[in-house]
């Protein structure tokens, strides 16, 4: 038995304007001139970057950025996250062809069930794990490596759009496929590339 385990944000939904929107939001209310869309998606999605520093222009962000930051974030959500075109039909695809499917996602664990309601997708997903107190951020593979545990797998993969999740794939000694349409890009040459949802497809029963 395999799953195929997806990332969230720049993967399956598109989130791009809802993060610009919380990020500089919060920016205004600091006095602070907004940044670029394309600026804020490529730093939440490489690794070792100071993104309080970076955002904000502190070191670490206080309770009440966070707290302002999820707030913010859940309204932008749900205004103006979508599903990208072909996924629901290619998670539907998937599960047609006998896989089991997990969404392995950095946003808080308790905000995954609605965010994927709302896009009508919750159902088409047998685990959803998300960072909570025991899983921390990709890289850590350990959010892949726990659906592999809980779903009971030896076969897994891992689709992703950013070097945050190429790095958890390669932690996690399984393949992974990169889409060409999230946030971020990729740097392992072995990993496999999906220009579209349906390519995804095609590499999963071809060549893994």
């Amino acid at each position: 038995m395999r799953v195929v385990i997806f990332d969230m944000d720049g993967t399956i939904i598109d989130s791009a304007t809802a993060i610009e929107k919380t990020i500089n939001g919060i920016r205004a209310r600091l006095n602070l001139e907004p940044l670029s869309t394309d600026f804020i998606v490529k730093a939440i999605n490489e690794p070792g970057r100071n993104l309080a520093l970076e955002f904000y222009g502190m070191s670490s962000p206080s309770g009440s950025l966070k707290a302002g930051f999820e707030a913010d974030f859940k309204i932008n959500y749900d205004l103006y996250a979508t599903t990208y075109n072909g996924i629901k039909e290619l998670l539907e695809k998937i599960r047609a062809n006998g896989d089991k499917i997990a969404l392995a996602s950095n946003a808080p664990a308790k905000t995954l069930e609605q965010i994927l309601k709302r896009n009508e997708i919750f159902e088409l997903f047998d685990l959803v794990v998300g960072v909570d107190e025991n899983i921390p951020q990709k890289p850590d593979p350990t959010m892949l490596l726990v659906v592999k545990e809980k779903l009971g797998v030896n076969r897994a993969v891992f689709v992703g759009d950013s070097l945050k999740d190429e790095g958890a794939a390669i932690n996690a000694k399984m393949p992974y496929i990169h889409v060409n349409w999230g946030f971020g890009t990729s740097a392992d040459k072995n990993s496999f590339v999906a220009n579209k949802p349906s390519e995804i497809y095609d590499i999963l029963v071809s060549h893994i």
